[in-house]
């Protein structure tokens, strides 16, 4: 599953241009949504219910705005565009990834966390 997200962000490198770190941000945000994981992971060894972990907060577009907004202050504050362009391709790349997600997945996803809005295109099809 990850290489597959690592392709979607390595077919946008035509569309990156010459833009400073925007690449990497495509890349590194194609893995970022699935860093919750690791909140699955301590809730199954500590015990606690891991119901609505997965696919919630990194999975919204709400994250996606945060991150843009948090790289774009960040660019301001440096003086630096290249965080900016960093931003915009992690917001890309998480962007991609919930997308890529919706297809490939039956489960859904819950892209306006926290509104309990799940969005699931295969939920009127039979499932393997």
């Amino acid at each position: 599953q990850a290489g597959m997200h690592a392709m979607v962000g390595m077919a946008v490198k035509k569309m990156a241009g010459k833009k400073e770190w925007l690449l990497l941000g495509v890349l590194l945000g194609s893995f970022v949504p699935d860093m919750d994981n690791v909140g699955v992971a301590v809730a199954t060894l500590t015990k606690m219910p891991i119901e609505g972990i997965h696919r919630t907060l990194t999975h919204s577009v709400f994250f996606v705005v945060a991150v843009i907004a948090v790289f774009y202050l960040i660019a301001q504050m440096k003086k630096d565009a290249r965080w900016n362009n960093l931003g915009l391709g992690l917001g890309l790349g998480i962007l991609l990834h919930i997308l890529l997600d919706l297809v490939l997945w039956f489960n859904g996803v819950a892209m306006f966390w926290p509104l309990p809005i799940w969005v699931n295109l295969w939920a009127n099809f039979p499932q393997p």
